[in-house]
């Protein structure tokens, strides 16, 4: 009867007529030939668990003898055909990727600790001048009037009613708050 075996991932493919089994790599202990032309897959539970194959009986993979077989069986079950054809050159590509992430991920980092001094809690500027219009100003600090560094928030006081708007729409720090008089706020 025709016998093939196959890499299966994780597991070993063998399969015999109709009969499939699936032997899980990590389970296999040794691959040997024994009596000159028996393939021994041996699991360590002892002889009765261990798979025998006669060399006669593969027609897959096709190898030139019993040896031949076992070293393409010992060739699937190596660590790169496991986790798909693993190479050098593609663990650096992960490290380098990993690299960029953890870049990144500092780069996220400090910008919530810059926003961190910019929290919406109190205003550095407020602009009363006008009685019915209030402009806050948040900022870092130590941010300069002319540079584009400001989230402004407009209190619009019409009667009893107050609206509150922000300079572009949002909440961004990317106003100048000198021109906090001429910016569109929704």
């Amino acid at each position: 009867m025709a016998i093939e075996i196959t890499n299966n991932g994780a597991s070993l493919k063998i399969k015999n007529g109709a009969l499939i089994r699936n032997i899980m790599k990590n389970q296999i202990l040794e691959i040997v030939v024994v009596k000159t032309n028996i393939i021994k897959i041996d699991n360590g539970k002892g002889v009765l668990y261990n798979l025998f194959i006669p060399y006669a009986d593969v027609t897959i993979p096709v190898t030139a003898d019993p040896e031949a077989l076992k070293d393409a069986i010992n060739d699937m079950m190596a660590v790169s055909v496991i986790v798909g054809n693993a190479t050098e050159a593609k663990q650096i590509e992960e490290i380098v990727k990993l690299n960029n992430l953890n870049t990144t991920v500092s780069q996220i980092q400090t910008s919530v600790s810059t926003l961190d001094s910019k929290i919406f809690f109190e205003p550095v500027l407020i602009d009363e001048s006008n009685p019915n219009i209030i402009y806050k100003g948040f900022a870092s600090p130590s941010a300069n009037l002319q540079d584009a560094v400001w989230a402004i928030q407009k209190i619009s006081n019409t009667g009893d009613v107050c609206s509150y708007q922000w300079a572009d729409g949002n909440k961004n720090f990317d106003n100048i708050w000198n021109n906090r008089l001429s910016l569109l706020y929704s």
